[in-house]
Formats: C-alpha cells, sequence, structure tokens
C-alpha cells in the first residue's frame, strides 16, 4: 500500500510569523519530492508496458509506421525518463541531507530533540502524525502537531542565519 502525503492545510497557521511559515514551506519540498519520484516511477511503468506490447492493427507499409517504431520510441522515452527519475531521486538525497542537518540543530535538551526527531520523522521519512507520537512517546498526534511547530519556530532564528535554499 503506497501513502501519499497531503499537507494538513494550504492555509498558513494562525499567528505563525512568516519565517516559521518559510521554514516550514522548505521542509515540506520532501514529500513533494517524493511524490514527484512515484509519478515519475509510474511514468516509467507505463511507458515499459507500452514498450513491450503490439497492436493488431500493424503495417509495414510505407508512410505507416511498424510496431517496432512504436516499441524503439517507447523504449527511448522509457530510458529517459529512467535518467530523470535518477536525477531525482539524487536531489531529494540531498534535501533530505540538508534537512536533517537544519533539524538536528535544536538538539540541546530532551524536549528539542523530541521535536526535531518529529520533524525528521514527518518531513524527511514522511510518517503519520499517528505513528511518530507512538514512536516518539507522545499520547496524541495533536503533541506531534504541536511539536513541529514548536521545532519550526525554534529553527527559524537558527535558520535565518544560515542560506536553505
Amino acid at each position: 500500500m503506497i501513502r501519499r502525503w497531503t499537507p494538513e492545510s494550504d492555509a498558513p497557521k494562525p499567528g505563525e510569523p512568516a519565517s516559521v511559515k518559510e521554514l516550514r514551506v522548505w521542509f515540506e519540498r520532501l514529500p513533494k519530492m517524493r511524490e514527484l519520484i512515484h509519478q515519475q516511477q509510474e511514468r516509467i511503468s507505463s511507458l515499459k508496458n507500452a514498450a513491450t506490447s503490439t497492436t493488431s492493427g500493424t503495417s509495414g507499409a510505407p508512410g505507416r509506421s511498424g510496431t517496432s517504431d512504436k516499441v524503439g520510441r517507447n523504449s527511448d522515452a522509457a530510458m529517459d525518463a529512467e535518467q530523470h527519475l535518477h536525477e531525482l531521486k539524487c536531489q531529494y538525497a540531498e534535501m533530505q541531507k540538508k534537512a536533517i542537518e537544519v533539524a538536528y540543530m535544536l538538539h540541546a535538551d530532551p524536549a528539542s530533540i523530541r521535536r526535531s526527531k518529529c520533524i525528521i520523522l514527518c518531513y524527511v521519512e514522511g510518517r503519520r502524525h499517528a505513528d511518530i507520537a507512538a514512536e516518539v512517546g507522545y499520547s496524541k498526534p495533536s503533541q506531534v502537531s504541536r511539536a513541529i511547530s514548536e521545532g519550526l519556530s525554534q529553527l527559524t532564528e537558527i535558520a535565518n542565519e544560515l542560506n536553505l535554499s
């Protein structure tokens, strides 16, 4: 079963400073990139399927393309799509690395450690808040949301000194 990330809400959180919102958007690039990778994998699968299937109405007559032309074009497209997928995965790995580095800047006290774990599990690993709560030791998923918001607020001060783009 494939789970897809969906944002809690597109609306900005009430009272959230612009810099915290920017940091949240920066972290939300990860789930969006995972979705792009998933879409590219589906496209490759579709192209490979088309490259291996044949149609009953093929003709080798001049001016009409035969089956081999269709298979060749789909094979080439699948190879190009695989190259693009490889590039997306490389970009995603770099994004993950940077996100983990930023989240680990919170490791000052036990509460901050929990917050950074929540941020990493949510954005980098794409886990659900209920799963994160059980792993981190919170009793409710809403505590994970609060921990992420507080962690992002803490990171904003640190992130202002960094260039995250």
